[in-house]
């Protein structure tokens, strides 16, 4: 992608009437890659920084979150096992707009644990963080089965969960009790 970046990159901000999204692995190459221009960021333009297990989420958040960049999001996708990003919504959940999960599509997906889903979904509940369950993956694992979902039901077996939240606090009825009787 070096070689048309600029391109892009102009592209995009000569286009501030749309918005763009850009998900990626590679956080680390942003910074290098940027527009001199670049200042605190382009305003019509969301960068998604992608951690599919542990290991990468704690080395791409810190460098992620450190960046100039208007409109973060964070992605599970393929979630590969349990992610704990609990201290990086606990310091900077206000910069991060949302977080969304998804399993792995394709023949030879791995596994994606609903117990992960529901434990990144509440990390998000707790910290006001926007979360979006978009799609299953091709292999579920929920309890003690596994279901093997077709590509076009992924996205609409996901929404069934009905896990999104917009990051509003829960009403005070739906909150746990914490007074003792």
């Amino acid at each position: 992608a070096d070689p048309w970046r600029p391109e892009a990159w102009r592209m995009i901000r000569e286009r501030q009437d749309l918005h763009f999204l850009m998900v990626t692995k590679r956080i680390h190459r942003l910074e290098e890659t940027i527009p001199s221009d670049w200042g605190r960021g382009y305003e019509n333009v969301t960068i998604c920084c992608t951690c599919e297990n542990q290991y990468w989420a704690d080395r791409r958040l810190p460098v992620f979150l450190s960046l100039p960049l208007p409109h973060k999001s964070i992605t599970h996708e393929p979630m590969l096992e349990r992610i704990s990003i609990r201290k990086y919504l606990k310091e900077y959940g206000e910069q991060i707009e949302s977080v969304s999960c998804g399993g792995e599509s394709g023949p030879e997906a791995r596994i994606c644990d609903y117990a992960w889903v529901l434990d990144t979904h509440m990390q998000c509940v707790e910290y006001s963080v926007p979360f979006y369950y978009h799609q299953t993956g091709a292999r579920l694992r929920k309890g003690n089965r596994i279901y093997e979902i077709p590509r076009e039901h992924q996205h609409t077996q996901a929404h069934k969960a009905h896990l999104d939240f917009d990051g509003t606090r829960l009403p005070a009825w739906d909150e746990p009790d914490t007074e003792a009787d």
